[in-house]
């Protein structure tokens, strides 16, 4: 008897978030890249169009649609960006500029460019990346998957952050 409330409980629990969440994958997929004839550092984001108006909403922006950008639109994803992800460059923080934006509409996803100035990148420099997004909103549901660039020191480094107090260093050699 104790086995089949455990099992009905069990269901009754997965079916209750199912209808909650319209789609059961909760990630990020970033390509971050550093071009080092410019100085510049390009972060190019995916996320899901309804995840993101969720936890862009009323937080950063009012009626938040991903097709139709306002300028209030734009600056909240800008802080929203700097408050979730975080690019660390020898201790001193980027604050990402919102460049432009794709939508997917039949797969549910916003792709996201930013740009922003650094100083040269030199061996013996460290580069912080802590991507937290959504992490308040779904906590171990979300995965942030990241693609980094950062040449001559990294051609191509493939990182996955699970959870808020896992940031990714770098130390360039």
């Amino acid at each position: 008897m104790k086995f089949f409330k455990i099992v009905f409980l069990g269901v009754l629990l997965l079916l209750s978030t199912s209808f909650s969440n319209s789609h059961p994958i909760k990630l990020t997929s970033s390509l971050i890249q550093i071009f080092p004839e410019d100085n510049v550092l390009m972060v190019e984001c995916r996320v899901f169009i309804d995840d993101f108006t969720f936890s862009m909403n009323d937080t950063f922006t009012k009626d938040f649609n991903a097709s139709e950008l306002s300028p209030e639109h734009i600056r909240g994803m800008e802080k929203y960006f700097e408050r979730y992800y975080k690019i660390i460059i020898n201790n001193e923080i980027y604050a990402l500029t919102y460049i432009s934006s794709e939508v997917f509409e039949k797969q549910n996803v916003l792709s996201i460019k930013f740009l922003k100035k650094v100083p040269t990148i030199k061996k013996g420099d460290q580069i912080c990346i802590k991507n937290t997004l959504f992490f308040e909103d779904f906590g171990y549901l979300q995965s942030n998957k990241m693609t980094v660039r950062i040449p001559p020191f990294i051609s191509e480094k493939y990182f996955e952050v699970t959870s808020l107090d896992k940031p990714i260093t770098l130390n360039l050699e």
